[in-house]
């Protein structure tokens, strides 16, 4: 049970991660917090771009625990912007937020459950 909820965690935090970067990379004036907390503008879509590549990261079983680390540092250094501007209420749901990278990385990449899939489709 704990291998589907995994799954669909990596699923869902890859798709959230490349949309949000996107978004970041694109047009970095929509990132409030990193403009409040003086962040520069290629200081925000190299934040990203990081966000993005960790997202993709976490779909190869072998770059699974890096790209894991690299969506934790990202929402640290949100965290860390967020106390810089003083929204409390902002820090405590990106904490919140934060539990599921955390979570992921300790379960460990669910390989049976894609190895199920994998023979469902042939």
């Amino acid at each position: 049970m704990i291998k589907i909820i995994t799954a669909i965690l990596i699923l869902i935090s890859s798709v959230a991660s490349v949309y949000y970067a996107f978004g970041g990379v694109m047009k970095p004036e929509t990132a409030l917090v990193y403009n409040k907390a003086a962040m520069s503008r290629l200081g925000i879509q190299l934040l990203s771009l990081f966000l993005g590549v960790g997202g993709m990261l976490l779909l190869v079983p072998l770059t699974f625990k890096i790209g894991g680390t690299m969506l934790i540092i990202h929402s640290l250094i949100t965290i860390i912007c967020f106390i810089i501007i003083k929204d409390w209420k902002g820090g405590i749901f990106e904490f919140i937020f934060l539990q599921i990278p955390v979570f992921i990385v300790w379960t460990s990449y669910p390989v049976s459950v894609l190895e199920k899939f994998k023979n469902f489709l042939s």
